[in-house]
């Protein structure tokens, strides 16, 4: 006998299906999440690396701007645009042609004695109304950096970020790396197995219930089944024990009709003779 699927059994398959929809989706959040923080910390990362690698004279740039750390205080100052030690400031890569436009007032970063080194201009020197050196000095300095060559001039500093500059030094480093990526890539990697685990768990948990509600509800039905023939069996046992009682009946009437009409004949037999009949008289005596 099929047994068709209960209301209830449809509502928790339902609810079921209902927390695995969410789980997935919780899941999909997470892995946007990670892929749109982590992936471009790590392109940029590895884009860093390697260009710094390729030429270590120029700082590297992901599209023309070069995230740089500042390592010293000497740009500690109370102007807008001043920045402390640990920040972590974007210098845009500057052509020839856009050096020309450099005024007093911008921030520039320049090579000096192998190092990068970003402060601010206080005079720009031309020669026939061209730009050949700027003079520069720290905002947290009291001394001039005095003329820097325009050629030894890399690129304007356009913003910053306080506090990041150590943050991005960590970056480049392996333990960096593997803290910054790979531990939240682990993370949800446990968790969604974890998740998966527990929600094939809970799958095999319901099925179980349910596969055993069908085994008693079977059970049940087949016992019911029992029953029903049982009625019928004693019902038509005691149908037959009727009929039998009436056969029985039956016969006792007619034993009993058949012995009165064998005692009637008998009875007239041994009684007084019929009316009418005259008895033979004895023979007179001589």
């Amino acid at each position: 006998m099929k047994l068709m699927p209960r209301r209830g059994e449809m509502q928790e398959e339902a609810k079921e299906k209902k927390k695995r929809t969410k789980g997935d989706i919780a899941s999909l959040v997470i892995l946007i999440v990670l892929a749109v923080i982590l992936v471009p910390i790590f392109a940029i990362n590895l884009t860093l690396i390697i260009k710094g690698s390729i030429d270590p004279d120029v700082p590297p740039d992901v599209f023309g701007v070069a995230p740089m750390a500042v390592t010293t205080g000497s740009m500690d100052g109370d102007e807008a645009d001043s920045f402390a030690e640990g920040a972590l400031i974007f210098v845009r890569i500057l052509d020839e042609e856009e050096k020309q436009s450099l005024q007093e007032g911008d921030i520039v970063t320049f090579r000096t004695n192998g190092a990068y080194v970003t402060h601010r201009i206080v005079t720009v020197n031309t020669v026939d109304g061209a730009v050949v050196s700027v003079t520069t000095k720290g905002d947290a300095n009291s001394a001039n950096d005095g003329a820097i060559l325009l050629e030894n001039v890399l690129g304007l500093c356009t913003g910053s970020v306080a506090g990041m500059g150590s943050f991005a030094m960590f970056l480049q480093t392996p333990v960096g790396i593997v803290v910054v990526i790979g531990i939240p890539v682990l993370l949800y990697i446990a968790y969604d197995v974890t998740r998966i685990t527990l929600n094939n768990r809970r799958i095999k948990a319901a099925e179980a219930a349910r596969q055993a509600e069908k085994e008693s509800e079977k059970d049940e039905e087949i016992r019911r089944l029992r029953e029903l023939l049982a009625e019928k069996d004693g019902a038509a046992e005691q149908a037959e024990g009727e009929k039998s009682a009436e056969r029985s009946s039956d016969s006792g009437e007619e034993a009993a009709e058949e012995g009165a009409q064998q005692r009637a004949p008998q009875s007239a037999a041994e009684g007084d003779p019929p009316e009418g009949t005259e008895e033979s008289a004895p023979p007179a005596e001589k």
